[in-house]
């Protein structure tokens, strides 16, 4: 059966982890004459190359979403290229894609275990990245939650918390579930509504959103968020999709 390859922008050093954590046939990554394709059960129904390269940018924010939840020095992959591969293993052309700004990233290395004689072994199980993905895929809110995320702006950190919010029914529920405590999430939320706390970056101009006594910084939300979502997520799972790699 021919396939499609949507050919993957970035330095080497960037993606060459990519085919040790992304290997299902629904979505993985592999290499080919120093060059990394996405491959994906998705694009077997496909015949045009335009609805293939619709599909990849889709899976492809799916990556960069769960990635940089993953890593905070990730940055994005973009395509670049989709190959047709016909059954006599020829490629019949390839569709360059307009050019993609190459932004710099890294993703996590293959997950290891350690064997009770102390030996290491690749381990067989889905990496946390393709188990964070399936997530992802099976709930739209998730997939939503990890793009906003990812924007790394307080309207965007906002919104990622709105999503969870609503999902669980209220700011109540979150606070019940040990995911934060109300003054951390108040001080979030009115430093993020607050002009006088944020300047242009606020969720809204008006002077009846004041801010908190000590104004929450970035860097604070982001490792709040990123709490509540880590946690919501696993309760979505319940099993533990955060493990350990190593190099």
């Amino acid at each position: 059966m021919p396939k499609w390859l949507v050919r993957l922008k970035g330095e080497r050093f960037d993606l060459e982890d990519f085919p040790k954590l992304l290997r299902s046939p629904e979505i993985k990554v592999v290499e080919e004459n120093g060059s990394f394709y996405l491959e994906s059960s998705e694009f077997n129904s496909l015949t045009l190359a335009e609805e293939v390269r619709e599909r990849g940018r889709a899976l492809i924010k799916l990556i960069n979403g769960v990635t940089n939840f993953n890593r905070d020095n990730f940055l994005g992959i973009s395509e670049d290229a989709i190959t047709r591969v016909e059954d006599d293993s020829k490629r019949h052309g390839c569709l360059f894609l307009e050019e993609a700004i190459t932004i710099r990233t890294k993703v996590s290395a293959q997950l290891t275990v350690i064997a009770a004689d102390g030996s290491e072994k690749v381990s067989t199980q889905p990496s946390a990245l393709e188990s964070l993905l399936e997530v992802a895929q099976k709930y739209n809110v998730v997939a939503d939650a990890l793009s906003f995320y990812r924007d790394d702006t307080w309207s965007s950190l906002y919104k990622a918390y709105e999503i969870i919010r609503d999902d669980v029914g209220g700011k109540h529920q979150i606070i019940k579930n040990g995911w934060s405590v109300d003054s951390d999430i108040n001080r979030f939320t009115q430093t993020a509504q607050s002009r006088a706390a944020l300047g242009d970056s606020a969720r809204h101009a008006s002077k009846k959103y004041t801010p908190p006594a000590k104004p929450m910084t970035l860097l604070e939300a982001r490792a709040l968020i990123k709490t509540i979502l880590s946690r919501w997520v696993f309760s979505k799972t319940q099993c533990s999709i955060f493990v350990r790699t190593v190099a």
